[in-house]
């Protein structure tokens, strides 16, 4: 595992990228930034998970794996309706996805060291600040 300062060196690059969306998949809505770094951070913690004692399999894995679903779940739903209630969902899991990430950081898992634990914290930020964004816009839309 690399230096903390290795991973701060790093650009951010989506490796969820469907310019095409629309046109490939047939579908009715294109999927956000917001929604393209919450699952490029999904495969991250699905792939950190994997590291965590067996014994937490069915509890705290089991959590942070729901909580970053429903966050691409709550993303989803938005871009399909434009509800804003979405987002504001999704921004609360965020919450909860850190919380669940600093317990394990806090019970000193080694796969959630404080490198890995700085570098979850960045990209949840990157996903909240995404997730705001679109919250001010559609408030925007709205005259609110």
């Amino acid at each position: 595992m690399g230096s903390g300062m290795e991973e701060e060196k790093k650009e951010y690059k989506a490796k969820y990228e469907a310019p095409d969306f629309l046109k490939d998949t047939g579908a009715d809505y294109a999927h956000t930034k917001a929604h393209q770094a919450a699952y490029d951070f999904n495969i991250y913690i699905h792939n950190k998970m994997k590291s965590l004692p067996k014994y937490e399999k069915f509890t705290l894995q089991k959590e942070i794996r729901e909580t970053i679903d429903v966050i691409l779940d709550e993303i989803e739903l938005y871009e399909v309706t434009k509800s804003v209630s979405h987002l504001y969902t999704a921004d609360r899991m965020k919450r909860r996805l850190m919380r669940k990430i600093r317990t394990c950081h806090d019970l000193k898992y080694s796969a959630m060291n404080t490198d890995v634990t700085f570098y979850c914290a960045k990209q949840i930020a990157i996903i909240g600040s995404l997730v705001g964004g679109l919250i001010e816009k559609e408030k925007k839309k709205r005259g609110s």
